[in-house]
Order: structure tokens, then sequence, then C-alpha cells
């Protein structure tokens, strides 16, 4: 098999280890069981240690994967998008900007979507301020300015975060918005993953269909022009999918960072730069790490350490050389 024919099915072949991952997950663990016994229980003829590991670990399993892959997703499309590799739905400050959306949300008593409407709104708001800020600055290095322009606008919204903990009651609503600020998959139960899987998918779909248009868009505004693409609207397009992937992310687990990094550099290695390959690739990759963090979590003992606080150890060593790397290879 050549390498062009390799890269066309690298992205089955990173879904199918997901899918192995996802089964040693479940079948691994104090109620290990067996991937047939599994298959069965989820027919309803499986054995009672089968149903009650399925019943136990699927909402975690589905929460897990949704937030890893919806996170990648929406980390492949601004990279494409904004032509930078070191863009972030957390960089951006689109993470920190819905996580505040969804503590507004969970502190005057919202339910899942209301959650998820708040997250939205906070996310593209975060998003809209370090676009613009970056326009408005017409920096030499655009890049940069725009990652200087994320944190500012994730730092606002941090801001704007602790001010949520200091005005929550101390006793029924800090813990809870504290412990979901950290990032976890643990409270996630079925019907909130399933319900945010529904603008992931949304999200994603949308990102597919742009496809080559993405890649076009990455070339510059004119290039698009000149093939009759409406450049401004397909950008918003982009955004907005982006940010619905990352709300609905941050709205069941909580701020879990450096997903959206570092998975679509690790699919960009494997499968190139087109949007069509980059993107279900980097999601089938942040859906592996979100799995290896959830179960790095629970692996150091019976107190469980946030998957977010997981998340930033491994992924701020990762970015720092990302960033020295790309800086070095600047002309």
């Amino acid at each position: 098999m050549n390498r062009a024919r390799l890269k066309a099915v690298m992205p089955l072949l990173i879904g199918v280890a997901a899918m192995a991952a996802v089964l040693g997950v479940l079948a691994t663990g104090p109620l290990a069981v067996t991937p047939a016994a599994l298959f069965s229980a989820l027919f309803g003829r499986g054995s009672a240690e089968a149903e009650l590991a399925l019943a136990l670990r699927a909402p975690r399993l589905l929460a897990a994967l949704m937030t890893g892959a919806g996170l990648a997703g929406a980390g492949a499309g601004f990279q494409i998008l904004f032509r930078n590799p070191l863009v972030a739905p957390d960089l951006l400050g689109v993470s920190s900007g819905a996580g505040l959306g969804a503590a507004l949300a969970l502190l005057f008593g919202a339910g899942i979507l209301g959650v998820q409407g708040a997250a939205f709104v906070g996310g593209l708001a975060a998003a809209t301020l370090a676009l613009g800020c970056a326009g408005l600055a017409r920096a030499v290095d655009a890049r940069l300015a725009l990652v200087l322009c994320g944190l500012v606008a994730g730092a606002l919204a941090s801001a704007g975060l602790g001010l949520v903990v200091v005005i929550a009651e101390p006793y029924s609503q800090l813990p809870a918005v504290t412990y979901w600020l950290l990032g976890s998959f643990t409270r996630a139960t079925l019907s909130e993953a399933l319900i945010a899987l529904v603008p992931t998918a949304v999200g994603a779909a949308v990102l597919l269909w742009l496809g080559f248009r993405l890649d076009v868009l990455s070339l510059g505004d004119e290039q698009a022009r000149s093939l009759g693409l409406p450049a401004g609207r397909l950008r918003l397009l982009a955004i907005a999918a982006a940010t619905l992937m990352t709300s609905a992310a941050v709205a069941v687990a909580g701020v879990v960072g450096w997903i959206g990094l570092l998975a679509p550099h690790a699919a960009r290695r494997l499968v190139g730069e087109r949007a069509g390959r980059l993107i279900p690739a980097a999601m089938a990759t942040g859906a592996v790490l979100a799995l290896v963090i959830d179960r790095l979590s629970t692996a150091f003992g019976p107190a469980e350490i946030p998957a977010g606080l997981l998340a930033a150890a491994v992924g701020a060593p990762a970015f720092l050389w990302l960033f020295v790397v790309s800086s070095r290879r600047r002309p």
C-alpha cells in the first residue's frame, strides 16, 4: 500500500483503534467482562455483571468520547481556518467563554439545554472578542496576535468564572460549580451525554460538509473569492460549528483543555493537512486521548483526579514544545 492510500484509510484505522479502546475500557477494571458479554448486554441478554458494567460505565464513556471528539474536531477546524497550528478552543478563549456561560447557567439552576445554550453563547462571544482584537491590532505576525488576543479573551472569561465561584452559595452551588470547572466525566448522565451528542454531531457534519472549502479558505479570502466562494459567510459558519462542538463538550464535562490542540497535531502527522481527512482523524484521536485521560484519572488511588488537571499536566509541556518547533520553522 503506497503512502497516499495509507493516508486515505488512516482515519478509518484510527476509528477502529478508538473502538478497540472503548471495548478495552468497558472490559477491564473492577467489573471486568468480555466484549461478547457486553455485546449481549446491549440487547438485554447479557449477564448481570455485564449489564451492571454497561449501566455504570456507558454514560461516562459516552461523555469522554463525545468530549474528546468534539474538542479535537473543533481544534482541527480552527487550525485549518486560521492557518495557525497553535490555535485551539483553549487558546482562542472559546473553552473559557463556554465555561463562563455554562457556569452562569448552573448558578441560576438551568437544565442541560439551558447550560448548552449558555455555553454556546459564551464560547461564541469569546471567539468574537479574540478575532476582533486580532483584526484591530494589525500586527506583523497575525498568528501570534491571534494567540495573544485569545489568551486575553480567555483571561477575561476566567475572571468571570472566578466571580461565579465567589458569589455561588457555598454549600449547595459552590461544590458542584468548582468540581465542574476542574473538568470530569464522573457526573455525566446518559441523558446529558446523548443531548450533548446532538450539537457535537451537527458541528462535525457542518465542518465535514465544508471540507475542501476550508482548504480553500486556508489559502486566504482572495483565493476563495476567485473560486466563487463566499469567504465571509463560510468563515462564520465554520467558527459557529467549531464553537458549537466546544460548547457541547464543556457543558457535559466541564473545562477539559489541551485536547483540541494536541489531537489535531497527532492526526496531521498521520493523514496530512486536507480537511476531509484531518477532521475525522482528529476527532477519533481526541476520543482516544479523552479515554486515556479518563482512565488515568482513576488509576492513582481511590481519590479521582479531575480530567482537566491531567489534560493540563500533559498538554502544557506539549504546547511549549509545539510553540518552539513552530517558531524555529518560520522563515
